[in-house]
């Protein structure tokens, strides 16, 4: 008997920006981890930090990297190496 193979994906010409992963700018200036930093991106979301965090950045608009990180998320700031627990709330 034939088998219907499912179609296989490619997972090479996967798009930049997947649906894990977020790329976006701060919208204005971000001054480090507090605590319970408030972050708002250029393409109008709004994150909170989690995770117990404290690092001292002053940066105007950096890049961010935002990606799944088991149950929660996580986010990279351009400059700083430590990616920290974030949650959305808008």
């Amino acid at each position: 008997g034939k088998q219907s193979q499912p179609a296989a994906s490619s997972s090479t010409a996967a798009p930049r920006s997947t649906a894990s992963t977020i790329e976006s700018q701060i919208d204005g200036k971000f001054e480090g981890w507090m605590g319970k930093t408030i972050v708002k991106l250029t393409n109008g979301q709004i994150w909170q930090q989690t995770e117990y965090h404290y690092h001292y950045h002053y940066a105007y608009m950096p890049k961010v990297l935002i990606y799944r990180s088991g149950a929660g998320y996580k986010m990279k700031v351009d400059g700083i190496d430590q990616s920290v627990g974030i949650t959305q709330i808008k």
